[in-house]
Formats: C-alpha cells, structure tokens, sequence
C-alpha cells in the first residue's frame, strides 16, 4: 500500500508540475504576443502606413500609442523620428532639386545669350575673296569668360579681337558681354588699336565694381595691303604663319589688362601679312589643357600641330587644334573655355 501510496502522489505532482509548466507556457506567450509581437506589428503597420502615405505625422500618432517602457518603445520613436527626417530630407531635396533646375534654365538662357553675341555663321563674308575666317569658343561650363570677336570697321579695315576674362560663370559671362559691347563701340570711331585701349581701359576701370579683367589682343587688318596694326594687352602670343617659314609665335609687347586700372597708355606694332599669311589667335585655355596627370599641352605642341597642316583652311586649323587638344587630355575635364579664331590672308581684291 505505501508503494501504490507513493505512486499516487508522484503521479499527482507530475500531472500538477506539468500543468502549471502549462499555464506558464500559456502566461509567457500571451506576454510574448501583447508585450513584443503585439507592439512590433504595431510598428510594422507604422512603416507600411509611411509607404502608402508618407505622412510622418499620422506614424507619429500611431506609434505614439505604444505604451511599452522597452526597447520596443525605443524602436517606436526611432522609426517616428526616422519618418519625420524623411519627410525634411524630401522636402529639403525638392527645393534643392527646384533651384538647380531654376539655375540650369538661367545658365541655359545665359548661354544663348552669349552665343548670340559671337559671330557664328561662317563664312561670314562669302563675297569677300581677300580673307578667309573661322573662330569658335568652348566654355568649360555653361557660360564662360573668353570671346571672340571679328567685324568690318568700313570696307578696307577688318577688325579682329580675343579676349579673356578673369573668372568663370555668369558673372566672368556678364563682364565679358559688357567688356566686348565697349571695345566694339572704340572700334568703331576708327582709332588705332592703342587708342582704343586706353579710351575702353579707362571706361570698363571706372565702372569696375566687381574688380574684374580681360586679358585682349586686337588687330585691324588694313585689307588692300595686309598690314596688321595690333596691341596686346595681357593676352597669349599671337601665332603668324608666312608661306616658305611656317607657323612662328610673335613674342609682341604685352601691355597691362584692360579693367585693372585707368589712365593707362598701351603700344601698337605692325605685322605685314602677304597672300597665304595665316593669323592663329587663342585664349590660354588651348597650351594650358591638361591630361590626368596635370601636364599641360603646351606651345610646343600648339605649334607643331600648326605646322602639321599648314595648307588648312582656318575651320580645318581649328579643329586640327580641337582634335589635338581632345586627344592629349582623354577626357580629363575641361577647367578654362577653349577660344581660338584663325585668319587666312588671301591678298587684295583683284581688279577687273
């Protein structure tokens, strides 16, 4: 009997051991479901309303209900925070995203702008037969510093300018507009190029707020006899081509820039161009371009480009130049406007 007695009892304690292992079971998932799942899910539905929504605020409210003091809470109102950021990220990048497309329609403006300054339609004289001229301008940005400029002053004298403005953007393009309208109105009075200088030195200097310059080179190319009457003030070396000698670099006299200070005197020289002469002009942007590993492509290489094809017209020179400079720098990108223009002296109208 006390064996079946023992039994009895141990049977009864495991059957009750077993049961309250139960109800423990039991007490601990319904703890597990309404103090982790419960709030988990609540997240869950917090970051799929979020989704659908991207309504930072009702997140916040929603999540706002979980009460637990856990790292559920925690989690809560980090996705809360995180939904709020969100939205400030969003918003700062739509406005961010507004201005650089307002920014890009004003440079896309501006450079339509500028390229309606330059003379681009060539030939631009086709019935004159006495010269031949090409130019082009390569901003390194949108707008750029640099420009070109070629006109009859009457119809014996061809008026041919390259500059190059400090700075870059919009501001560089707005100098370099204002810069170009003043020498072109000195031109035109028909004073020689030193005297244009000094009256358009003096005029850009006293309004020059923004304490900007332009490096230029002009000539005025007397076109019944080739004399070339020019002065430079700060800008690159032009390069003469004479038939039998080749493309040479005249090393002229370069005079203070325009801009930098008034009351200023500046030289002129003469270059006596003959049938077959060539005039290459540039801004320093062509021997300064660099490859990947900062070399730059240099006036040796400018030259001897030149001298490869001598017999070019002045659109194939340009773009033996571009093609040249394109090569040497391999994609490297372009930090200063390529500006170049070339002149073919083909001698005096023939009579008859």
């Amino acid at each position: 009997h006390v064996k079946f007695a023992v039994f009895n009892l141990t049977l009864n304690v495991s059957m009750l051991s077993v049961f309250f292992l139960v109800i423990l079971a039991i007490v601990c998932l319904l703890m597990i479901l309404f103090v982790i799942l419960r709030p988990l899910r609540k997240v869950q539905d917090g970051i799929d309303l979020y989704k659908n929504t991207k309504d930072s605020r009702a997140v916040k409210e929603s999540l706002s209900k979980i009460k637990s003091r856990n790292e559920l809470s925690d989690l809560s109102e980090a996705v809360a925070d995180m939904t709020s950021e969100i939205d400030d990220y969003t918003e700062k990048l739509q406005t961010v995203t507004s201005e650089r497309e307002r920014m890009e329609t004003e440079l896309s403006l501006a450079t339509r702008i500028q390229t309606a300054m330059l003379p681009t339609v060539f030939p631009p004289y086709p019935e004159r037969e006495e010269f031949d001229i090409f130019a082009s301008m390569d901003p390194a940005r949108e707008v750029g510093g640099d420009f070109y400029d070629f006109f009859l002053v009457d119809d014996d004298h061809l008026a041919l300018v390259i500059a190059d403005v400090s700075g870059k953007g919009i501001p560089a393009a707005l100098f370099m507009m204002a810069s170009k309208i003043s020498l072109q109105h000195f031109i035109n009075t028909g004073d020689s190029p030193s005297k244009v200088f000094t009256e358009a030195n003096d005029a850009i200097s006293k309004n020059n707020t923004v304490e900007m310059f332009i490096t230029v080179w002009l000539g005025i190319l007397e076109i019944s006899t080739g004399k070339l009457t020019a002065s430079n003030a700060g800008h690159e070396y032009p390069i003469v081509f004479e038939p039998g000698k080749g493309y040479e670099l005249i090393k002229d006299k370069h005079n203070f820039v325009i801009g930098g200070m008034e009351g200023l005197k500046y030289d002129e020289y003469e270059i006596q161009l003959v049938p077959g002469s060539k005039l290459f002009l540039y801004t320093d942007g062509v021997p300064e371009a660099t490859d990947g590993d900062q070399n730059m492509f240099g006036m040796t290489n400018v030259l001897e480009v030149l001298n490869n094809d001598p017999d070019a017209s002045a659109e194939e020179t340009l773009n033996d130049i571009k093609g040249a400079v394109s090569e040497f720098t391999q994609g490297s990108e372009q930090f200063d406007d390529l500006t170049m223009m070339c002149l073919t002296y083909n001698g005096p109208a023939q009579k008859g």
